[in-house]
């Protein structure tokens, strides 16, 4: 048998390499892992041996693999074991092609980007990855056992290049997953950047502390006008219940007045019936003429009564008033008359007859009074009926308002309640949003620790990472407003240090310098550094008023950023 080799002749260590259809990462790599041309060409050559077993490789392959119930669920979520020994076929051809070119790094990285996909680890990759390598190796160590050179060349070879795919996969894979974590965490942040419900809640806190203010200001008005008109009521029931006590007193006036006026017209029918008498014994004068002088008298005494009761029957008494007076003057009359009796005998006859007529009239006055008072009796009784119900009806009135006043008092109360509660629940609000500033700073300082791990951005992955940025700041500027961060106009960057002004100005292609959505980005970037700057610095100077409006702007150009950085995005995917 032959010999092989001493084991250092086969490292041919070079800071070159040959295969220049890649670029100079990937060169260098090659290099690094010693691959050159020879190395591709013996995998070519094993190409002869390896292919007619591809099948068995596979299938072997994949026996392994569905052993393990982990690996076996993840084939089975994402695809089928029939098309995943497909691609593997298609895998080996272009392994063992060994054509390291563009077409061969892109497929590599494609395969990175799907493991990451599905969520398999780089352990579980290596390690089935290593289990092709061995199947592979096993068969090229069995046919070239008799050649050692060229069994350790080949050997060498694909544990070379397999490593090289290995490598760049799991780098790949890596990235892929830190940007998964990357941009899983600053879709996160997005979101909590855009919560406005802090501001919100804490203002409505503030407004619903107004509100409660105000209807505390208006039960004590509404308090003070019930007393008012609970006092009021009672005046009016006090007045009430001593016109109701007049009206008593007036009806008994009343009630009075007509058994007076009845005994008029009783003491008027024996007037006529003496006159009467006079008429038959005319000739009986002088003893007539005395009889006269007697009704005279009494007529006076009458008629003085008459008076005296319609001065105290007041306004009702005042019909009667002027029949006292008519019988006054009737008596006077008579008085009159009588001393010409004993002259002229004929004269009395007439007078006789003129008093007979006057009586007549003054009897119907007297019946017209007794009916106009039996009108004002039955008046004065509804007027003392209404008094009572509108004295009942003051005094509900006045009970009523006790009981309003009892319950604007506890409106008062439960108010006063709420508004401790609106106080307590400002209170909380204001501590959830420095809980979720707190959360959002410690999210943003796990997401920087991406950054540290050299992974690569496209100009897509930068524009993403950018909408981050942007969005983080305005939040701190948002905070800010609010009390809860604090910042100082020197920590706000210019719109060329930040990243997304690094990239921005740095050496792009072409293809994206002349997008419209690229070239339109440049003023409302520079504005939302602007106005920034300016909220933190009237919020140092202590005007809040101008350092809101100012924000405001930030608000109205950020939108406009954020919205051409994901047209931006979108064009070049």
């Amino acid at each position: 048998m032959k010999k092989t080799k001493s084991w250092d002749e086969y490292i041919n260590r070079s800071d070159q390499t040959e295969i220049t259809e890649v670029g100079n990462r990937i060169k260098e790599r090659l290099a690094f892992m010693n691959i050159s041309k020879e190395n591709l060409a013996d995998i070519r050559e094993a190409s002869s041996i390896l292919s007619p077993y591809k099948k068995e490789i596979v299938n072997q392959f994949y026996n392994n693999i569905t052993a393990v119930e982990h690996l076996k669920d993840i084939i089975t979520s994402y695809s089928t074991v029939e098309r995943l020994r497909i691609t593997m076929e298609k895998y080996l051809d272009q392994f063992l092609q060994a054509e390291v070119n563009k077409e061969y790094i892109s497929t590599r990285i494609t395969i990175g980007q799907v493991h990451s996909h599905i969520n398999l680890t780089a352990e579980h990759f290596i390690s089935a990855h290593h289990l092709l390598i061995q199947i592979m190796t096993s068969i090229v160590m069995e046919k070239f056992h008799g050649q050692p050179n060229r069994m350790m060349n080949t050997v060498l070879s694909i544990q070379k290049l397999a490593a090289f795919d290995q490598q760049l996969i799991v780098e790949v894979y890596m990235e892929e997953t830190f940007k998964s974590f990357l941009f899983g965490i600053s879709d996160t942040l997005n979101y909590t950047t855009q919560l406005d419900t802090s501001k919100q809640l804490i203002t409505q806190m503030n407004d619903m502390n107004a509100e409660s203010f105000s209807v505390s200001s208006a039960t004590e008005e509404v308090n003070a006008s019930i007393m008012e008109v609970a006092n009021h009521a009672i005046k009016v029931a006090e007045g009430t219940e001593a016109a109701f006590q007049s009206a008593e007193e007036s009806k008994q006036i009343v009630h009075e007045t007509m058994g007076d006026i009845k005994q008029v017209g009783q003491v008027y029918e024996q007037v006529v019936n003496q006159v009467d008498k006079l008429n038959q014994e005319i000739e009986k004068t002088y003893h007539i003429v005395e009889v006269i002088k007697q009704i005279t008298e009494q007529t006076n005494l009458l008629a003085l009564n008459a008076s005296i009761e319609a001065a105290r029957a007041g306004e009702h008494g005042k019909g009667f008033a002027v029949v006292a007076e008519e019988v006054r003057k009737l008596a006077e009359h008579t008085k009159e008359q009588t001393l010409q009796i004993s002259t002229n005998m004929e004269t009395l006859q007439n007078f006789s007859s003129l008093v007979t007529k006057q009586m007549s009239n003054t009897e119907n006055l007297i019946r017209k009074s007794v009916d106009g008072a039996k009108v004002a009796d039955e008046a004065l009784n509804k007027i003392v009926s209404a008094m009572q119900d509108i004295n009942q009806a003051t005094s509900q009135i006045a009970a009523m308002s006790e009981e309003q006043t009892s319950a604007v008092d506890e409106i008062a109360q439960r108010n006063s309640i709420v508004f401790e509660l609106s106080n307590s629940s400002q209170e909380i609000a204001k501590q959830t949003a420095k809980v979720t500033f707190e959360l959002s700073k410690q999210m943003e300082e796990y997401r920087n620790t991406f950054f540290t791990t050299n992974i690569r951005l496209s100009s897509k992955d930068i524009i993403k990472v950018a909408k981050t940025d942007h969005l983080l700041w305005k939040w701190k500027v948002y905070n800010m407003v609010l009390g809860i961060e604090k910042l100082n106009s020197e920590q706000v960057i210019s719109h060329k240090t930040c990243r997304l002004g690094k990239w921005y100005y740095s050496n792009l292609s072409s293809g994206v310098k002349e997008r419209p959505a690229f070239i339109q980005l440049e003023e409302p970037h520079k504005a939302v550094h602007h106005f920034a700057k300016e909220a933190v610095k009237c919020y140092e100077q202590g005007d809040l008023l101008a350092s809101q409006e100012a924000f405001e702007q930030v608000l109205k150009f950020s939108e406009v950023v954020i919205t051409l950085l994901s047209q931006l995005e979108e064009e070049l995917s």
